[in-house]
């Protein structure tokens, strides 16, 4: 038996016994990574919850990949070969017509799919025809901005349930292909289902993810695991004069009407090598347009991996929409990565069409797992959001009531009540006043125990009311200033917020509303007097994380240290038995040799460093450190990584520093970087500093290789290097806890 042969028999063998071998690590793996991927290996097998503790440098991401993508691929080839065994040997003459007999019936199916969401279309709702036929108090412009139809599940109606009926659905098409196109963005719940087990991998930032890309490809799994990357549309769009809107909420808004919008005609008839205009104004998104080219791009992100920034810049080169075919890869999808905020929200695992039923959830840096889920599920609002709030959705009720639906009507008048009594909640609230509440007893103190907030949440997230008022709002502001209109409420248009915050402010009256869904026992409402503010802060992460765990057949959290692991367990699974939790840690691989550790005690002054709290904002105390990190920039080459325990204190010795000499020397030795506190300029800072540690050391690799992510520099990184000749590497301010202090790999010359 030759050794291919042999391996293959090993391989099949360690389907039913356990795997040992891992055929798709690159290397020989080291013994704590073949322990780190059996370990993990069998964990899947069994299903439950997995803590896999891997410090730096062991190789955690490769060995993650390796075992569970084989362990996948197995489950794969066990599932095929169950059904070939299941399947009958027809003869070929039966087993053609009962083939042909299948496919007739499908396409049957599918033609009567095709006639119920058509019929709908040829026959509006009467009664909404006449309103718009006869009321003129409406302008034409204005129409956008009305809501479809809704009737809750207690009103009574000619059909029970919930109705959103379209106002006007037109079913004359200006191009099939386009109309295609969008049924590809539009996908109904059958075509949503994932096709395989699917393995979900979520890491805090984008940075991480790509780093994973980055390994996944070092591995033939590259070539065999369809995987697609998520994220939000801002991180996505590739539509100009949409991203220029800025706010994220703004962004979503305006994608959504863009592609309910009826696409123009010159959009139709374009050819499909011109590039494409971005249009705001009207009309669909060009980069929606051709059923083909959308078909032909998803299929080129399936067949082999590419992070969020390579997405983008593929759907900008092929002008097709990144972010809608990514969402409409999920079903086919073996492997799907994601940030955190995309699997801990019900409602984003909702919009993205994520079904966890059967897969494996594999958390990276789960250290601050609790943090997150508490931080995706906390709410906070203002006293000028609830007055920005009420504005709108007054004057946006003054305007429409009479085309309004009952439903709608009802139910904008209760968000009307809501903000108002949040508004006189924190307004009449005394300072001596109980400041922490539990949900109940600020319900019943507010009087609104009476309130259904699950049926008003509800319509507030399906309705898309919010989209609607927002929209109105700020048309209404900018006609107002332009002497067209005049604003239907008692607010002036200087009065009205701002056009970032014509959305925010709805979005975070609901999302507080949301938080008072939450159980009592869950979490509480702080009423601060002096910010004018309420929040309500979740409690007990175990109860929204429990909704993942219980869909997923395994639940793996890997990081460097989960320490306290009692901790831990007790706030995400507290009712699972210890059976269920399977628990690896391993030791640090680096020879104490190669490490060194020291503590300072006093500066190159000799003066002792105080750093305890009272003591470390002393000008003394600030400059000493400045005096330190000058030293060691003199002596050390290329890269220096510095990290502080907030940005408050890393702010202090920046300004510190400015106002003496300190900074201009330690420019003068190398480039000074800042770690940003907005997530999206942290790519940007990495690859500036990436460069200038390859200028350093005379290799001139492109920064894409030497950084988690590479992005397009100018994004507003913080950088103090004023010297325009030669570079000597650079130093980072970082702080401990902020998205430098982990996942990323701070190797060789980059200072770790």
């Amino acid at each position: 038996m030759n050794s291919v042969s042999r391996a293959r028999l090993e391989d099949h063998n360690n389907q039913f016994s356990g795997r040992q071998r891992f055929p798709a690590f690159p290397y020989e793996p080291y013994d704590i990574q073949r322990r780190f991927m059996e370990s993990m290996y069998a964990t899947l097998e069994t299903g439950g919850v997995g803590l896999f503790e891997s410090p730096t440098g062991t190789g955690k991401t490769l060995s993650l990949i390796c075992s569970i993508l084989q362990w996948l691929e197995d489950r794969q080839e066990k599932a095929g070969q169950a059904a070939d065994q299941e399947e009958p040997n027809l003869p070929d003459w039966l087993a053609t017509p009962a083939c042909n007999q299948q496919k007739t019936a499908a396409t049957a199916k599918h033609r009567n799919q095709g006639q119920q969401h058509v019929q709908p279309k040829s026959a509006p709702p009467i009664a909404e025809e006449s309103a718009e036929a006869t009321d003129t108090l409406v302008d034409s412009s204005e129409v956008e901005h009305l809501l479809d139809i809704w009737e809750s599940d207690s009103d009574k109606s000619t059909n029970s349930g919930k109705h959103r009926l379209p106002r006007a659905l037109d079913s004359s098409s200006g191009d099939s292909d386009i109309d295609g196109a969008k049924a590809t963005w539009k996908a109904t719940p059958e075509d949503s289902k994932p096709k395989h087990q699917q393995v979900f991998f979520c890491s805090r930032t984008h940075s991480q993810l790509s780093q994973f890309v980055d390994e996944l490809q070092r591995t033939t799994f590259a070539d065999s695991i369809a995987t697609v990357s998520l994220a939000s549309r801002k991180a996505l769009c590739v539509n100009d004069s949409v991203l220029k809107l800025g706010a994220l909420s703004r962004i979503n808004e305006r994608c959504l009407d863009m592609l309910q919008a009826k696409p123009s005609k010159k959009q139709a008839i374009g050819k499909s090598d011109q590039k494409p205009k971005a249009r705001t104004a009207g009309g669909s998104c060009p980069f929606l347009s051709g059923k083909a080219k959308a078909k032909n791009f998803k299929e080129a992100i399936l067949a082999q991996p590419v992070d969020v920034e390579e997405l983008g810049k593929l759907g900008r080169r092929k002008m097709v929409c990144p972010y809608y075919t990514a969402r409409s890869a999920v079903p086919e999808a073996q492997l799907v990565l994601l940030p955190y905020s995309a699997l801990l929200s019900q409602e984003s695992r909702d919009s993205l069409g994520l079904h966890l039923k059967g897969s494996i959830i594999v958390v990276d840096e789960a250290h601050n797992l609790v943090d997150a889920v508490n931080g995706t599920h906390c709410a906070e609002v203002s006293v000028n959001q609830l007055n920005a709030a009420e504005t709108q959705l007054t004057g946006y009720f003054k305007r429409f009531r009479t085309r309004l639906a009952s439903g709608n009507s009802r139910h904008i008048q209760a968000l009307i009540s809501l903000a108002t009594v949040l508004r006189s909640a924190v307004q009449v609230a005394k300072p001596e006043q109980q400041r922490v509440q539990t949900v109940n007893d600020f319900l019943f103190n507010s009087a609104l125990d009476g309130v259904n907030m699950f049926k008003l949440l509800r319509y507030a997230k399906e309705s898309k009311v919010l989209f609607k008022v927002a929209g109105y709002a700020y048309s209404a502001r900018q006609q107002s200033h332009n002497g067209l209109v005049e604003l239907h409420d008692h607010h002036s248009a200087d009065s009205m917020p701002p056009a970032g915050s014509q959305i925010s402010a709805l979005h975070a009256l609901v999302g507080f509303m949301s938080g008072l869904t939450n159980a009592d026992a869950d979490g509480r409402i702080i009423l601060d007097t002096t910010a004018c503010t309420l929040k309500f802060v979740l409690l007990n992460a175990a109860a929204h994380f429990s909704k993942v765990v219980d869909q997923a057949h395994a639940v793996v959290l890997a990081s460097g240290t989960l320490s306290p692991i009692a901790s831990l367990t007790r706030q995400l699974f507290p009712t699972l038995p210890p059976s269920a939790i399977t628990h690896f840690s391993c030791a640090h691989v680096v020879p104490k040799q190669q490490l060194l550790a020291l503590a300072v005690a006093q500066g190159p002054s000799g003066a002792a460093l105080q750093l305890r709290h009272g003591e470390r904002g002393s000008d003394g105390s600030l400059d000493e450190v400045g005096r330190l990190l000058l030293n060691i920039c003199t002596c050390t080459p290329q890269g220096v990584v510095a990290f502080f325990p907030s940005f408050a204190y890393c702010e202090q010795l920046h300004t510190r520093w400015q106002q003496t000499s300190l900074l201009a020397q330690l420019s003068s030795k190398k480039a000074v970087f800042r770690e940003p506190r907005a997530a999206n300029e942290v790519d940007s800072m990495l690859q500036r500093y990436a460069q200038c540690i390859a200028q350093a050391s005379g290799q001139q690799r492109p920064a894409a290789d030497a950084t988690a992510s590479a992005v397009t520099p100018g994004h507003g990184a913080k950088h103090d290097n004023g010297s325009a000749g030669v570079c000597n590497g650079g130093l980072v301010l970082c702080v401990v806890g902020g998205k430098l202090s982990e996942g990323i790999n701070f190797s060789d010359g980059f200072g770790r």
